[in-house]
């Protein structure tokens, strides 16, 4: 059977024919894409007050978006760089990854996703990253479908057993990053200025957050980052 795979959503207010303005939930298809490429179905999940069962799905993935976590998920009070924060999707977020974690149904985060899973298990984040000294600008100015910078992997990290590679080159379209990691993360690749690129959860089945995204990249690694993660939720022939 192939697995769902549940993507969350975001929001936002279009106009219908008649100028009247109306909410919707919107994702980027390359999640969904990469999801069915590799073998997964694709379940949107919209940030509804009432919560999605988790245990009804086989994965999660968290994805990224055009707004900061709030800083109150890791005992912070914003700071003058703090971006639009979204207390709805987040809300939303963090008890689907918590769910996640806690049934160790397999999780990849992408970008925000990323630091989503860190923050949840006890991490920190730079609220821009100006306020990590000498630390380049991660927001490329190219198409994401280009890469921007290289990463290194770490050699005994499952990135590395997935990828089958300790080093890659990945778009970068993000202004915070990871400052503290959470309980039992590790590092799994950083960039060339000290960066944390990529997360990992040794004691879950498939727990991993890259800053990137892999969805926009065409490249057998970054592919190989999405099959993984659809392998690891295949359900098992006596479900």
């Amino acid at each position: 059977m192939n697995p769902l795979i549940g993507i969350s959503c975001d929001s936002d207010t279009t106009v219908d024919k008649r100028n009247i303005p109306y909410d919707r939930f919107v994702s980027p298809r390359a999640y969904a894409d990469a999801i069915a490429l590799a073998g997964g179905i694709p379940v949107l999940l919209p940030h509804t007050f009432a919560l999605i069962d988790v245990v009804r799905l086989d994965g999660l993935l968290i994805t990224g978006g055009n707004f900061d976590i709030p800083p109150s998920y890791y005992g912070e009070e914003p700071r003058p760089l703090l971006g639009q924060v979204n207390e709805e999707r987040s809300y939303f977020e963090k008890a689907l990854c918590l769910a996640a974690l806690e049934g160790d149904i397999p999780l990849l985060g992408v970008c925000g996703g990323m630091q989503l899973l860190n923050v949840v298990v006890g991490g920190t984040l730079y609220q821009d990253l100006s306020y990590r000294p000498q630390t380049d600008i991660h927001e490329q100015p190219q198409a994401r479908t280009l890469p921007h910078h290289e990463v290194s992997i770490a050699p005994n990290s499952k990135l590395a057993c997935v990828c089958d590679t300790t080093g890659m080159r990945v778009n970068s379209t993000h202004h915070q990053i990871i400052h503290n990691l959470g309980m039992h993360v590790s590092a799994a690749a950083t960039a060339l200025d000290g960066v944390i690129e990529a997360i990992e959860l040794p004691g879950h089945t498939f727990a991993i957050g890259v800053q990137w995204h892999p969805e926009l990249l065409d490249s057998p690694q970054q592919h190989a980052i999405y099959r993984a993660f659809v392998k690891a939720a295949q359900p098992s022939s006596g479900e």
